[in-house]
């Protein structure tokens, strides 16, 4: 909290920490110890931070269906390095196509990492499943690995921590989601979920938080 600079105003930093640890968990926004649109309002200030994880060069990508009301969907996409276990990027579409690899191309994570953590990546590679989406990869010349198990069960574990988040949603996600708002809930869900598997460096504060917990 000291870090991330919410800026508390009428609830210590303790309080509004426990309260959101506590969302982020499962617990319904209703039910924790902040009132419901001062939770809201913080967690939309902490939607707005800032990070920089480490990346290794080796990457899964995937995505999965997030569904809203109404029957309505989008595309989550996540990009997961291998050996960090961090996810550097992710992003939102309401469809899916070779158009949205490209657009996980042009984030090029790796000089971020390069230079605000001084890393250099010398390779990269993408590891995915087969979805014909992917078949981008090849047309774009890029180096990447088809599998099934294994590494891309990295890919899967995220996924796995998000849907167990949303499944206590009714319809996942109220009625008047869109994309941004989707977006921005998942920017504060990925930061927590970083800093619990990755050191996470805030440039605009100076430092890194590392809880270092086990990926396993």
């Amino acid at each position: 909290m000291e870090y991330i600079n919410l800026e508390p105003r009428f609830y210590s930093s303790e309080v509004v920490a426990l309260a959101l640890a506590s969302y982020l968990s499962g617990l319904s926004s209703w039910r924790t110890c902040l009132p419901h649109s001062t939770l809201l309002y913080y967690l939309r200030r902490l939607s707005c931070v800032r990070c920089v994880v480490p990346v290794s060069g080796f990457y899964v990508v995937d995505e999965t269906k997030i569904m809203v009301i109404r029957g309505q969907y989008y595309y989550v996409w996540i990009v997961r390095d291998v050996k960090t276990g961090a996810i550097p990027f992710f992003m939102v579409t309401s469809s899916r196509s070779g158009l949205h690899v490209l657009i996980v191309l042009t984030k090029n994570v790796e000089k971020e990492a390069e230079k605000v953590l001084k890393t250099r990546i010398d390779k990269v590679v993408y590891i995915h499943d087969g979805a014909t989406v992917y078949n981008a990869f090849t047309w774009l010349n890029v180096e990447h690995k088809r599998v099934t198990f294994n590494e891309r069960d990295y890919a899967e574990q995220g996924f796995r921590s998000l849907k167990h988040r949303i499944s206590s949603m009714d319809f996942h996600f109220p009625w008047n989601t869109n994309r941004f708002t989707l977006t921005r809930w998942l920017s504060v869900f990925f930061l927590a979920y970083n800093a619990l598997y990755a050191p996470v460096y805030f440039p605009d504060r100076g430092v890194i938080i590392n809880v270092n917990i086990s990926n396993e």
